[in-house]
C-alpha cells in the first residue's frame, strides 16, 4: 500500500479467507504492526472510521453501506475510496458467437453463484438470436450442478447464508409475481428442500417489454446471488439504452465480431469496465479497477491509480 500501514477489517461474514491472507504475508516476513486484521461486526467498522488515527478509508460493499461511511469520513476530512454494488448487463448481438456467448454468459452469471460485484444479473439479447441463444443457455444449465462446492464434480455451491438465500428467494418471487417469466431455476417444488445449506437453483427470468421490464424488481435491484434478468432489444442502439437503465456501473460484457459497434459501446455504456466477447466479472490487478454512477467513489483501485488514492505529492520548488 505506498508504504502505509494498514488496517484491514474484512465482511463479518467471510473472514477466513482474510485470516489465511494475513497469516501468509506474515509467514513471508511482513513486519509486525504493518497489517492489522480486525474481525467484528458492521459497527466496527464504523468505528474505524471515527477513530482519528485512520487518515483514508477503503471500502468494498453496498452502496448504502459506502455512502453512510462517505459521509462519515466527510465530516473528518479524510478521503474515503468506495468499490460498491453493480447490476451488470451482458449485451450478446446478432453477429455474436453464440457458443462463446453461452458460456461467458453462464460464467458471469452463476460462477461464485453470483456473489460478485461484477458479476452478470442482467442479459440483453438482439431479438433475431434471442431464442436460439436461451436454448443454448439453458442446455449449458442443465448440466450445471448445484451442491458441495468442495466437490470437484459440482459447479455451483450455496449463497453466503440463509438470510441470504431467503432474500434472493423473495426477489425472484417478487420478479415473477410482477410478470418476469421464469426459463430456469424456479418450480413449484424447491430442489434442495431438507438439504443442508443455503442453496439456488441457477435461475433465468425474461422480463416483460416496456416500462414493465424496466421496473422490474430483478432489473433494477442488485440481488447479489444466481439470478439472471433477460430483456430483448431489435438494435444495438436498443441493447446499450436497456444497459443504461440501471443506477449502477460498474462492469458489461459485449459480444460481437464488429469492431465499429465495440467502438460506439465504449461511447455509450457508462461502465468503469467493459468486457469484449468474455464474462462480466473478474479483473486483472495490473490495471484500475471500478465503475461509475452508484457503483464507486474516489479513485479507482488497483493498478496505477491505487496510487493516486494511497499516496500525496509534494510539489517544490527550489531557487538555483
Amino acid at each position: 500500500m505506498h508504504g502505509n500501514a494498514v488496517v484491514w477489517k474484512p465482511a463479518s461474514t467471510v473472514p477466513l479467507l482474510a485470516m489465511s491472507l494475513a497469516e501468509a504475508l506474515v509467514a513471508a516476513g511482513l513486519p509486525a504492526g504493518v497489517l492489522n486484521l480486525v474481525v467484528g461486526p458492521g459497527s466496527l467498522g464504523t468505528a474505524l472510521v471515527q477513530s482519528p488515527g485512520v487518515d483514508a478509508m477503503s471500502f468494498t460493499g453496498s452502496s448504502g453501506v459506502g455512502r453512510a461511511l462517505a459521509a462519515q469520513a466527510a465530516v473528518r476530512g479524510i478521503p474515503m475510496q468506495g468499490e460498491m454494488g453493480g447490476k451488470n448487463a451482458a449485451l450478446v448481438l446478432d453477429d455474436a458467437d453464440l457458443d462463446l456467448a453461452s458460456e461467458q454468459v453462464l460464467f458471469g452469471a452463476f460462477r461464485s453463484t453470483g456473489q460478485k460485484c461484477t458479476a452478470t444479473s442482467r442479459l440483453i439479447l438482439a431479438d433475431s438470436i434471442a431464442d436460439e441463444f436461451l436454448e443454448r443457455l439453458t442446455l449449458r444449465l442443465s448440466g450445471w450442478l448445484t451442491g458441495d462446492p468442495v466437490d470437484p464434480e459440482i459447479q455451483m455451491g450455496p449463497v453466503i447464508n440463509e438470510a441470504a438465500r431467503r432474500s434472493i428467494t423473495s426477489g425472484i418471487n417478487a420478479a415473477v409475481k410482477a410478470g418476469a417469466v421464469a426459463i430456469a431455476g424456479t418450480s413449484a417444488e424447491n430442489p434442495f428442500a431438507g438439504t443442508p445449506g443455503a442453496f439456488i437453483a441457477p435461475t433465468v427470468l425474461e422480463l416483460p417489454t416496456g416500462q414493465a421490464g424496466s421496473t422490474n424488481l430483478a432489473w433494477r435491484e442488485e440481488l447479489f446471488g444466481p439470478v439472471l434478468a433477460v430483456r430483448r432489444a431489435a438494435t444495438p442502439e436498443e441493447a446499450f439504452g436497456l444497459a443504461e437503465e440501471s443506477d449502477f456501473g460498474l462492469s458489461a460484457a459485449l459480444f460481437t465480431r464488429d469492431l465499429a459497434t465495440v467502438l460506439e459501446a465504449v461511447d455509450a455504456l457508462d461502465v468503469g469496465i467493459l468486457h469484449l466477447n468474455s464474462e462480466s466479472a473478474g479483473s486483472d490487478p495490473h490495471v484500475p479497477f471500478g465503475g461509475s454512477k452508484k457503483s464507486s467513489l474516489g479513485p479507482k483501485e488497483q493498478g496505477g491509480a491505487a496510487k493516486d488514492f494511497y499516496t500525496h505529492t509534494t510539489t517544490v520548488y527550489l531557487r538555483g
